[in-house]
């Protein structure tokens, strides 16, 4: 009986939304988005070892974004937790300015710190763009994604 085995099967996640900025390929100010990448070993088509987890910060428009260094996912993770929690209707409002008070431990200066020092990574760091449906590195000015076939689109 042969065993069919793979890998680079991959699972995609929004974590939540982070931060509302500029982006530098579509133009569009949004609120940029937490996204966890994971890459499995599969065994008969289902997904059984995870061997790659990247986190990736994007532009929800055109996924225009950056790759998330653990120092970074550290520091922005809880906000895009928090945010998704309050954006779902799972914690009030008195919860989330709770929870934000928590992280910022008691100071709202650290949290726009933070954020700014994001907003600089996302200006000075080289930007890919990722599929939305699959995770997938997508060329620039590609239309489609290679590996699913989803259409990216673009404002520019």
């Amino acid at each position: 009986m042969p065993i069919i085995f793979g890998w680079g099967r991959r699972t995609v996640k929004s974590i939540g939304v982070v931060f509302k900025n500029l982006c530098n390929n579509c133009h569009n100010e949004e609120y940029w988005v937490m996204t966890k990448v994971v890459t499995w070993f599969t065994l008969f088509f289902i997904p059984i070892i995870p061997y790659e987890t990247k986190y990736f910060l994007s532009c929800p428009v055109c996924k225009y974004g950056v790759t998330l260094d653990d120092n970074q996912l550290e520091k922005l993770k809880p906000i895009a937790e928090t945010n998704q929690l309050f954006a779902e209707g799972k914690i009030t409002q008195e919860d989330y300015a709770a929870r934000l008070n928590e992280l910022n431990s008691g100071s709202i200066n650290q949290v726009e710190a933070k954020v700014e020092e994001t907003k600089a990574l996302t200006e000075n760091t080289p930007s890919l763009v990722i599929c939305p449906e699959c995770g997938h590195k997508v060329g620039k000015k590609a239309k489609f994604c290679a590996k699913c076939g989803k259409g990216i689109i673009r404002n520019n």
